[in-house]
């Protein structure tokens, strides 16, 4: 079935996921960034204790997570995804009419956690429960969200700031959940029973609750499997600049070479919901971390300005496939019955490490380490977590040749 065709067949459920994947990005780094000079301009802040001030919101968002994230296994989708809306909608608010740094504080913990975690959380839970023999091709048509929102808010939110200032553009941006986001929400889910899905018949598991998750060491392999690119990606992003004087580039030319990290996330992407269908998920799951693998080895060997676009579109590629594979791995070994609370714990993870890497990079930076040594670290993880992550492969081809 072409994904055309595909998504004509399950319209409202898909666009319901590619939607919340897209206005994820009012929660996400790479828009609120946007607002951090104005932030620290008006209430006189150091860049440190602003990046203290939001490392504790990204950490404390991803601890609400964990147990927030597990009604979704019996509360109604709607509502449940509609009170997530009306939360991204009120922490937009609190930050545009704050006058204190708690208001700040907590306007940012709302973002964080309503827009990159629960809201990335719904779609890709829901998808994986009501798609079993198409998760794959699901997942990848929802995570496009994702890139679409990094090409399209950026833009958009530098004119309507430099425009109308970083307080009225929160304010549109909760009027824009308001009236777009909410309604749509509502009129989504108003014919989908989520209960009226494909089943579970390709994943070998049983459902698997959370009480049990920490005694499968399978969970481990995948944690480590999962953190290791957000966790790299988000600590080479942030010391963008940094990396650009260590390699003699501009940083314009960094910004340009981030077009292909968009191409190279979009087509991955939508292949691997084929591959993921054909093969399994678990089966990709040692693999989808090569091409930023070689990235990071054309990063440490090569100073040639095409070696920018090269290492961004080799990430790229890894975090579209990474993005779809890492919810389908979880369905097809947990089962979807308590996915949302299993998911919960592992998107919990990976906040922490997106939170994490920044600081770990800076304080390597400020102690002597430079973009060599960091990068040789990161290989060094990349192809452990690529290593292990094979037994969680083995481990499931010898249960399916005992259970046939």
């Amino acid at each position: 079935m072409s994904y055309v065709k595909f998504f004509l067949s399950n319209k409202r459920l898909i666009s319901f996921g590619f939607v919340l994947t897209f206005f994820s990005s009012f929660g996400q780094t790479f828009l609120l960034s946007l607002y951090v000079p104005q932030i620290i301009n008006d209430f006189q802040l150091t860049n440190s204790f602003f990046g203290g001030i939001y490392a504790i919101a990204t950490v404390g968002s991803s601890f609400i997570l964990a147990y927030v994230g597990k009604l979704i296994d019996y509360t109604d989708l709607r509502k449940y995804t509609l009170y997530s809306a009306l939360l991204l909608m009120l922490s937009s608010l609190t930050m545009a009419f704050s006058n204190n740094i708690f208001m700040i504080f907590l306007g940012l913990l709302g973002l964080r956690f309503a827009g990159q975690g629960l809201l990335s959380h719904i779609s890709s839970t829901s998808i994986s429960k009501y798609f079993d023999k198409t998760r794959g091709k699901a997942l990848s048509i929802t995570a496009l969200g994702y890139s679409t929102g990094e090409g399209f808010f950026p833009i958009l939110m530098s004119f309507v700031i430099g425009y109308v200032g970083w307080r009225n553009s929160l304010i549109i941006n909760s009027s824009i959940v308001a009236i777009i986001l909410i309604p749509f929400i509502w009129f989504a889910l108003a014919k989908v029973n989520e209960q009226n899905s494909e089943g579970d018949s390709k994943s070998k598991a049983h459902s698997f609750s959370r009480s049990i998750l920490f005694r499968d060491k399978n969970f481990y392999l995948i944690a480590l499997n999962s953190i290791v690119l957000p966790f790299l990606v988000t600590g080479l992003f942030f010391y963008q600049s940094s990396l650009a004087d260590f390699k003699n580039w501009t940083i314009e030319w960094m910004s340009f070479s981030f077009i292909g990290f968009a191409v190279g996330r979009t087509i991955s992407s939508l292949l691997s919901g084929k591959l993921i269908d054909k093969y399994s998920a678990i089966k990709l799951l040692p693999l989808y971390l090569i091409p930023f693998l070689i990235g990071l080895i054309a990063l440490l060997f090569f100073n040639h300005t095409y070696t920018a676009i090269v290492y961004l579109t080799l990430t790229g590629i890894s975090v579209g496939f990474g993005s779809t594979i890492k919810t389908a791995v979880i369905a097809e070994i947990y089962g979807v019955k308590s996915l949302g609370g299993i998911r919960s714990m592992f998107a919990t993870i990976m906040i922490l490490g997106t939170a994490m890497s920044p600081l770990l990079f800076g304080f390597l930076i400020d102690n002597g380490y430079n973009f060599l040594h960091i990068v040789s670290g990161g290989i060094v993880l990349v192809i452990l977590a690529s290593i292990l992550s094979t037994q969680v492969a083995t481990q499931y081809k010898y249960a399916l040749e005992t259970n046939a």
